[in-house]
């Protein structure tokens, strides 16, 4: 009997650890599942990106040569460089157009190949679609957030060609929505061909020109492949690291991810403090590389 007890006591013992570690996992990758669904959509999106590059001349009045124009625009670079206004933003974003056939009324459903603004950006900030009559009786729900910019085709800004970066800087709180709570940051690699290999870059803006007459290869091309990587915590962590207003102290340390080439030094150093992190926290780093099918690339 002593020693039946005893079975029975390890049986159950290794059952009870079983199913802890087991519920353990499930409520981790439930606790993923929905940025995993947000990067889907973040990659299949950017893939669909394009310029309608041409050719035309470079003076109408007084031609010399052909050059590749468009009127569209693809830019990437740092969050808060690219959206001065809007507070809290970290690591990268981008910003893009795309025949999405996104339509803000049924006049337009039919046009499912309309052209659409669309972007990407991560923010630290307070929940939106909580209801009004909550204020003042449940705290704010603060986190990061993997926002989409999803302008519709009708209200495109790009036309005429704007200032700067007006057509997504003027009218990214209208159109922005949260695609996935707890992600802490999106970082951005944008790879192209050069002479004698390839090279890779943290920033990327196809209407950039410094010299007209001899533009640099990227003017008004898209980028054959972005690289993005995608880091997230889980809502347990977050809830454990919650301080009101004040984003924790969980991004990467400066000047990480301004060199190009120190990319998998900082993912490591970054992941290494998230490992070390006091409370403990649970994360996943989600990375692909994103072909664009737009791209055409031509070194001339």
């Amino acid at each position: 009997m002593a020693v039946l007890v005893i079975v029975a006591g390890l049986g159950l013992s290794i059952m009870t650890a079983t199913t802890s570690a087991w519920n353990v996992n499930k409520a981790r990758m439930g606790a993923f599942a929905e940025a995993r669904v947000a990067f889907e959509t973040l990659t299949h999106r950017l893939s669909q990106a394009t310029l309608n590059t041409y050719w035309d001349y470079d003076n109408r009045g007084t031609p010399t040569r052909y050059l590749r124009k468009s009127e569209l625009h693809f830019i990437q670079g740092r969050a808060a460089d690219l959206l001065p206004a809007v507070p809290n933003t970290s690591t990268d974003a981008v910003f893009f157009v795309a025949p999405l056939g996104i339509t803000d009324t049924t006049n337009y459903q039919p046009l499912v190949k309309m052209l659409s603004a669309c972007g990407f950006y991560v923010r630290f900030d307070a929940d939106s679609n909580r209801p009004a009559f909550l204020d003042g009786k449940i705290a704010k729900r603060y986190r990061f957030r993997l926002y989409q910019f999803l302008q519709p085709g009708e209200r495109l800004g790009i036309y005429p060609p704007p200032q700067g970066n007006n057509w997504f800087q003027n009218d990214i709180l209208n159109w922005s929505f949260p695609m996935a709570d707890n992600v802490i940051g999106l970082i951005l690699r944008v790879k192209y061909p050069v002479a004698g290999g390839s090279t890779v870059v943290s920033t990327y803006d196809s209407r950039l020109n410094p010299n007209p007459n001899l533009p640099p290869a990227t003017f008004n091309q898209l980028p054959p492949v972005i690289s993005a990587t995608l880091v997230v915590i889980d809502e347990s962590s977050a809830r454990r690291l919650e301080n009101g207003a004040n984003p924790p102290a969980i991004l990467p340390d400066p000047p990480a991810f301004l060199l190009p080439g120190q990319y998998d030094q900082d993912i490591s150093d970054w992941e290494t403090k998230l490992q070390n992190f006091v409370p403990k926290i649970a994360y996943r780093v989600l990375s692909a590389d994103i072909h664009l099918r737009g791209a055409k690339w031509s070194s001339n």
